[in-house]
């Protein structure tokens, strides 16, 4: 049964896919049903991120009170309610990591045998049986005849050998972030690798193949991640991002955060030789009644000064993938909150001297995704979306998930064949239960 299929069979049986995106600033949740040629978003939620601060979970109890304000925002937009069903939980945290292994497996001694989907399924289980493993993204398979292929069943080998991604998290992090959700009822729950997701939410198929970057500005953080080949190849996770440049506005202006971020938002261009140097925007003082004139280029050089040392940070801190001649990314796409920023692009071509563009699910011309229509074109939501494209192609049957009792702390790794009888048992169960009933 192929990803696909089995993805359909768990949307039947559960109803929909619940997907919550944990930042410094905000939490941002979805509710999304299968439908024959992809995924629906039924409803989604934005609210305060409380007890998240610098990547780190500082809170736990304020935190989880957010996440339930989300998820109970998410319920109250259904005409009416449906199970959240399986749980994808992400976050702006410095936890996540990447490591690219090759493992092999020996079919026959004697001759070559046709390459069953079981068999790449149990290598992409080995490769993912450590607790830390959150998803295996296959690369390639090479066959004892030389031959590099994408999809090796059918195909006759005596043995196979697979170039996998392995997706990481830290496991303390992983067990406090399961905890964040105990006494809910989903079906399962997964965590996600937070570059993978806002990748697939901008990029299309042609440029992760050519070579691209994916930048995610958000609040707290910055994230990159690099693609050759369609696979992901680089990741980092700097601990700086909109808040940064917010700050430095606030205290040359002296104004309040809030005001800040109007002022970087609405008022300013990191191009700021574009804006007019008698240009004048009215902002109130720190105490919120002081009414004053500031200069809009002014606001804009001190933005820009900020948010060309954050560029110039990643980079650094990317070199060792950059500088790999074999990786030549024909662009970056910069995504997240940040990308709002008027002028970001030029920042992201002058930093990493490449063409670069804002990207959000509208341009990444994917058809994969339909419903939440309003904020298709908003880079603050992008990991939303790619969170149920990389479902669709990729389907939660290779992701590590946790069952989660209501009453039981310890939740238990469950397996897909394990599930599989479960769910058969349960609807024999019914079957007989509704026959009783007849007699």
């Amino acid at each position: 049964m192929s990803c696909r299929q089995r993805l359909a069979n768990s949307m039947a049986k559960i109803g929909g896919i619940t997907v919550v995106d944990i930042g410094t600033y905000n939490i941002k949740a979805a509710l999304g049903e299968r439908v024959s040629d992809g995924f629906k978003i039924l409803s989604y939620s934005t609210v305060k991120s409380n007890g998240f601060s610098g990547g780190k979970i500082v809170d736990a109890i304020g935190l989880k009170a957010s996440i339930g304000e989300a998820l109970g925002e998410l319920q109250s937009q259904l005409a009416k309610k449906m199970p959240f069903g399986d749980l994808i939980v992400t976050g702006s945290s410095n936890v996540f990591g990447m490591e690219r292994i090759k493992v092999e497996k020996i079919l026959s001694k004697d001759k070559a045998e046709p390459i069953k989907e079981s068999h790449v399924r149990d290598m992409r289980i080995e490769a993912g049986k450590q607790k830390n493993i959150i998803d295996v993204i296959p690369v390639n398979y090479t066959l004892d005849d030389g031959r590099t292929v994408i999809n090796p069943v059918s195909m006759m080998s005596t043995k196979i050998a697979a170039d996998m991604i392995l997706l990481k998290i830290e496991e303390m992090a992983q067990d406090e972030i399961l905890n964040l959700f105990e006494g809910y009822n989903f079906t399962s729950v997964s965590i996600a690798h937070p570059g993978i997701f806002a990748a697939e939410g901008v990029l299309n198929e042609s440029e992760k193949d050519r070579g691209i970057l994916c930048l995610e500005m958000g609040y707290g953080t910055t994230k990159i991640i690099s693609y050759a080949n369609g696979v992901p190849v680089g990741f980092r996770l700097i601990p700086l991002g909109v808040y940064n440049i917010v700050k430095d506005i606030a205290t040359v202006f002296k104004v309040s955060y809030s005001e800040a971020e109007r002022l970087l938002f609405y008022h300013s261009n990191l191009d700021y030789e574009s804006v007019k140097e008698d240009e004048v925007v009215e902002t109130t003082d720190f105490d919120d009644k002081t009414k004053k004139n500031v200069k809009k280029r002014s606001v804009s050089l001190t933005a820009y000064a900020r948010s060309r040392e954050i560029f110039s940070i990643v980079r650094r801190n990317f070199t060792q993938f950059l500088n790999d001649p074999s990786f030549n990314p024909v662009g970056l796409v910069i995504t997240g909150g940040g990308a709002s920023i008027p002028g970001i692009a030029g920042i992201g071509s002058s930093a990493f001297n490449i063409t670069a563009r804002t990207g959000t699910y509208a341009s990444s011309n994917n058809v994969i995704v339909n419903g939440a229509e309003d904020i298709m074109a908003v880079p603050a939501y992008s990991l939303l979306f790619g969170a149920f494209v990389y479902l669709f192609k990729y389907g939660v049957n290779a992701r590590k998930t946790f069952k989660m009792s209501t009453a039981s702390k310890a939740p238990a790794i469950s397996s897909d064949e394990n599930e599989d009888e479960s769910s058969k048992d349960g609807f024999l169960k019914k079957v007989w239960e509704f026959l009783k009933k007849l007699v």
